[in-house]
């Protein structure tokens, strides 16, 4: 007897579409309903009438009506991650009304809570074929985000599980002296005291982010340099953080007959966001947590797809891409959104997306796989199939976002990248006729 999990990346929707009948849309709808357990991550948060933006936030908040989070269940999702870089767009208090509108629907999530604790719990889901845990973090935003238990005299704080990084940039030994002396003479703190305080520092410096640079110039403040062979960037998960996903994922696997652990990392190689390739400590962590016994790893966060690995006969999808991608029909964002553009106040969201196009002008943004994955009584991978899906590239805004089933020209373009970025990873992504469309499956050694 098999289980079958079917996986998808990141969900952000902004409209109905449980009225879209559109043939390769209901197909994808099909295979959700269709497997035993069904995950997508929600990333955004549902805060309600009353919303308050918070004043940190990555790119933009995306908040929207929860009225919203009943298209889910008529999608057929069971299983939803909540940890990302979205999480406290409006606060903690917008968290704490998106936690109450999900328990209010009987929704299975993980990811977050009003505790630190809660928040890296497992939750569970009494399937046909056995139980399920999932356990959700988050690294992007994490510092910003992450939840705190109760101490003496406080109850705590809603947040996400976090992953907390630090990246130190590495620079060659014979150039770091030069730069040291460069920083130091322009005024930078290159001895890091942070404070006036003896043994205190900055942990969390306030990074500029409410304008750019001036023209040709450069932000330095906060950044981690240090010397080494060579000039490179190096991302780190702070071992706490990692430690306690470990034991989460054992006590969990203690407790069901499968283990999936959802992981939203935006951050790519080289300290940049958004590629198509994962910062250096997302494969240690992904590894560590198999160990423990996840029996997937799912992954999402930079909106495009990353290589997929087998580890241990074990998938791990490093970023399984967008999968509902409406941001850019979103009803409104909080004022600053604009100013920071720099925009009239009284700008709509369409403005915004007038003048922000990146998302449209990249077809990698709107093309994913549907992962059907089938375990078996050990929690084994037994059966794969990569379903391509694409979400309107090239259309107007108002009709992109919507999954469908990839034609056969796009299914063999988006499988065959899909096995460039795999191989590294020392599995490959084989293509194979079914029925009157190709689907991919996994197989190990590149």
């Amino acid at each position: 007897m098999t289980t079958r999990l079917v996986a998808t990346g990141d969900s952000i929707l902004t409209r109905r579409l449980s009225a879209v009948r559109t043939p390769g849309f209901t197909d994808v709808v099909d295979r959700v309903r269709s497997a035993d357990v069904s995950f997508t991550n929600l990333e955004m948060v549902f805060p309600g009438t009353g919303r308050m933006p918070a004043t940190t936030f990555h790119g933009t908040h995306v908040g929207v009506d929860p009225e919203l989070l009943d298209e889910f269940g008529w999608l057929g999702f069971d299983l939803y991650g909540m940890a990302n870089n979205h999480a406290t767009d409006y606060g903690t208090n917008g968290l704490a009304a998106s936690i109450a509108e999900l328990h209010k629907r009987g929704m299975v999530f993980a990811g977050v809570g009003h505790t630190l604790r809660e928040a890296r719990r497992p939750v569970y889901l009494q399937t046909a074929q056995g139980r399920v845990a999932l356990i959700s973090a988050g690294s992007s935003n994490a510092r910003l985000s992450v939840a705190a238990d109760p101490g003496e005299g406080d109850v705590g704080r809603p947040g996400m599980a976090p992953v907390r990084l630090q990246k130190t940039h590495y620079i060659a030994r014979e150039k770091f002296e030069l730069l040291h002396d460069i920083l130091a003479e322009a005024g930078v703190d290159v001895a890091a005291t942070g404070t006036t305080a003896p043994g205190i520092s900055f942990p969390y410096p306030d990074m500029n982010v409410y304008d750019r640079p001036p023209f040709d110039g450069f932000a330095v403040e906060g950044v981690h340099f240090a010397p080494d062979e060579r000039s490179h960037v190096q991302t780190d998960a702070l071992e706490r953080d990692v430690q306690a996903l470990v034991e989460v994922v054992d006590e969990a696997a203690k407790q069901a007959d499968l283990v999936f652990v959802a992981l939203h990392c935006h951050e790519g190689v080289d300290g940049r966001w958004n590629t198509e390739v994962g910062a250096e400590f997302l494969q240690p962590l992904a590894h560590r947590l198999i160990d423990a016994g996840a029996n997937a790893i799912l992954g999402s966060g930079p909106h495009m797809l990353r290589g997929i690995e087998l580890y241990r006969n074990r998938p791990i999808c490093y970023s399984l891409g967008n999968f509902i991608f409406n941001l850019e029909t979103i009803g409104s964002f909080p004022l600053e959104v604009y100013e920071q553009q720099g925009m009239p106040l009284d700008s709509t969201a369409a403005d915004l997306y007038d003048r922000v196009t990146g998302y449209a002008t990249e077809r990698r943004f709107w093309e994913s796989v549907l992962a059907q994955f089938d375990f078996d009584y050990n929690g084994d991978l037994a059966a794969c199939e990569l379903i391509p899906v694409t979400s309107g590239f090239g259309l107007p805004r108002w009709q992109r976002g919507c999954p469908v089933v990839a034609d056969e020209n796009d299914s063999l373009r988006i499988l065959e990248h899909l096995d460039e970025l795999s191989r590294p990873f020392g599995t490959r992504i084989e293509r194979v006729k079914q029925d009157d469309r190709t689907v991919g499956r996994l197989v190990a050694g590149a």
